[in-house]
């Protein structure tokens, strides 16, 4: 009986790891300044950044819905859009032009891949889960 408690209590916190951000219906907020955590790969799998290249992301998001990024490499601009839990976010997106090798360039090139895929925004204080239209986690930012 106590391992069906604690496999229900441990379910219960990760469903509640997964809803809004504040309680009474608020949504969570995109406007803030973040990190990017783990990025979706080719396969569709959502990895983790090691920590000293997600120390060097940065997402701004102001409160009329630019962005500014950069994930090691070229800065990045664009707009969006947040209904409640709906984003819309621009595929037109400015950037700097400098050439991106290695892991920094793989990471600006999936950033540029799967942040305008996402649709829906999941979050909690502090950490926002963002999914594409079939619902697959495609970005976690984390407050910076």
């Amino acid at each position: 009986m106590k391992a069906f408690s604690l496999v229900t209590a441990v379910l219960l916190g990760l469903a509640s790891a997964v809803a809004p951000a504040a309680a009474g219906g608020d949504k969570p907020q995109i406007a803030g300044t973040w990190r990017i955590a783990a990025l979706a790969t080719s396969g569709g799998a959502l990895v983790d950044l090691d920590l000293a290249l997600a120390a060097r992301t940065e997402v701004v998001v102001d409160r009329h819905g630019l962005w500014m990024a950069s994930a090691g490499c070229n800065r990045l601009r664009g707009t969006l859009e947040q209904d409640g839990l709906d984003l819309k976010v621009s595929d037109k997106v400015m950037a700097t032009r400098m050439a991106c090798e290695g892991v920094a360039g793989d990471l600006e090139r999936r950033f540029l891949k799967f942040f305008p895929a996402a649709v829906k925004v999941d979050g909690m204080p502090q950490r926002l889960l963002l999914r594409d239209g079939a619902g697959a986690a495609v970005v976690l930012l984390v407050g910076k």
